[in-house]
């Protein structure tokens, strides 16, 4: 293997040596003019630090935040420290932010994460910094920068169907939604409070609000009980022999990690891909490190970093892992509806479909 050593400037003053695998990632770290400028800008303010605030569930959590500052240093030649605080609920978290960007106020994390729902209630707020992020390398698609560039998107997943390989057979495993309405499995699956993923999945050719508002009533009689996406351990010991919506495959690929018997199966006819975001809120105290953090996440070595410690990356970046799972699908003939910021900005009647069907699922429970 070729190996490069880069000597790295940081505001005219050398600040270490950057190592690279190949020359190919060296020129493509190195070459931006924009990741130039940034690095002399946070040098210039006097940046030391990012302040950072997401689940423990999200970007690797604690060991997410340690291992990113070190691929951080490594990539721009610096020793700036991650200070991570573990925060509950990213919806929560862009209501914090929202407000204190509007108050005027620092906001209590350089960097906002969450999903296209959180982003594009924030659209028009403009609590976010407007920023084009293309500008950071060649490798960062415009088709995954959110409208306004008031985010980018670090990871797709695809919600689907987690089961338990040992009590469900392969021949057996669903193929499409309505084969979870198959009798033999009353009383054995489990959905979400929320009803997570449904509004989006209704939002496909093949369906619609009626549709599935009387899927989800049939479904309804068929579970077990609800609990929420990240619960999939409930299935892996066999409480529960699936779960019908998860927030993803990156779920069960986590706790299968442990030796768990779990699989992951996305339905046909529910195939929706979803993303997660990262942006600079305004008033950002440190928003050129911001800037270059997320694209340390969005570079090669954060893309594997993130499929790590998150069990997913985004599709549409070079060298992706979870790739595969689309060429797969596509193999099949299912057809892929891409619910991004512009997408929940172009369709705000899935708000009231949420709700309708979270109150089918939860009335229906209690019928039971």
């Amino acid at each position: 293997m070729k190996q490069n050593w880069t000597v790295v400037g940081f505001g005219g003053a050398i600040l270490g040596l950057l190592y690279f695998s190949s020359a190919a990632r060296a020129a493509e770290s190195q070459a931006s003019p924009e990741i130039r400028r940034l690095v002399a800008a946070a040098k210039e303010a006097g940046e030391r630090e990012l302040q950072v605030a997401w689940p423990e569930g999200s970007l690797g959590g604690q060991e997410g935040a340690k291992r990113y500052e070190s691929l951080f240093n490594r990539m721009y030649g610096t020793n700036i420290k991650v200070q991570y605080t573990p925060h509950p609920s990213i919806i929560k978290l862009a209501g914090i932010v929202a407000q204190e960007v509007l108050a005027g106020r620092p906001p209590s994390t350089d960097i906002l994460i969450g999903a296209e729902g959180n982003f594009a209630a924030l659209v028009k707020q403009k609590v976010m910094e407007e920023y084009d992020y293309t500008k950071l390398s060649s490798r960062i698609p415009k088709e995954i920068v959110a409208p306004e560039n008031i985010a980018v998107e670090i990871a797709s997943r695809i919600s689907g169907i987690t089961y338990n390989t040992n009590l469900v057979a392969p021949n057996e495993v669903p193929r499409k939604l309505e084969d979870v309405l198959n009798p033999k499995w009353k009383g054995k699956i489990a959905s979400t409070p929320g009803a997570t993923g449904f509004e989006r999945v209704s939002m496909r050719p093949e369906w619609s609000a009626e549709k599935m508002r009387d899927f989800l009533s049939r479904l309804s009689r068929q579970v077990a009980g609800l609990i929420f996406p990240g619960e999939v351990a409930r299935v892996a010991s066999g409480e529960f022999l699936m779960l019908v919506l998860d927030s993803g495959g990156h779920q069960a690929r986590k706790v299968k990690a442990t030796g768990a018997p779990l699989g992951h199966v996305i339905p046909e006819d529910g195939a929706v891909l979803n993303f997660q975001y990262l942006g600079v809120p305004r008033l950002s105290a440190h928003p050129n490190l911001a800037k270059l953090f997320i694209y340390a996440v969005l570079s090669e070595e954060g893309q594997k970093l993130h499929y790590e410690v998150a069990f997913h990356d985004h599709y549409l970046l070079p060298g992706s892992t979870s790739a595969a799972e689309l060429k797969d699908l596509k193999s099949k003939g299912a057809q892929m509806l891409r619910a991004d910021v512009q997408f929940v900005l172009r369709h705000p009647e899935m708000r009231q479909r949420s709700v309708d069907f979270e109150k089918i699922l939860r009335r229906e429970e209690g019928k039971r």
